[in-house]
């Protein structure tokens, strides 16, 4: 699977653990930045690039840290087509692609340890929306009622460069 991976400054080592760990498990990673810690990164730009990459068909899904997950989550999440959660534990990441067809997780360098995290991501890509045989089809009806209307808000995303804080 084509998985982007970005994150800020503060949610970098976590980025860099996520992404050796989906390589390992065979998935192709599309890094959207930042690609080192030197520059103060603006979390809204790495957000861009990340749903981006879900809009042009250049990945499936997605992970993006920050420190929080909070930030991530907004700024990817703002845009049409994307669904960004953001996530402290395992069972959450699995439900968000179960049940709301989250295409972004977003985590926080100073919420999970690269070990969770990587669990998390490994739930998160592992399972497919309304992949709950044993919840009634009336339920999964509403999850994708759901899904598509969350889908159509927001707005179209273009291509963005890495902003930095200058100086």
């Amino acid at each position: 699977m084509k998985i982007a991976v970005g994150s800020v400054v503060k949610g970098f080592r976590l980025k860099e653990a996520i992404k050796a760990r989906l390589q390992a498990a065979g998935h192709e990673v599309i890094d959207v930045g930042c690609h080192d810690t030197s520059v103060f990164v603006k979390f809204p730009s790495i957000g861009q690039r990340i749903a981006s990459a879900l809009a042009d068909g250049g990945a499936e899904l997605a992970v993006n840290c920050c420190g929080s997950g909070t930030g991530a989550s907004l700024a990817a999440g703002k845009f049409k087509g994307v669904c960004a959660v953001s996530c402290e534990s395992v069972q959450t990441a699995r439900l968000a692609r179960v049940v709301n067809d989250a295409n972004v997780l977003c985590l926080g360098e100073a919420v999970v340890a690269p070990e969770l995290a990587c669990q998390m991501v490994d739930a998160f890509v592992s399972v497919r929306f309304q992949d709950a045989p044993d919840v009634p089809e009336k339920v999964r009806e509403f999850w994708r009622e759901a899904r598509d209307e969350l889908m159509t808000r927001g707005v179209a995303v273009g291509p963005r460069q890495i902003e930095t804080l200058g100086g």
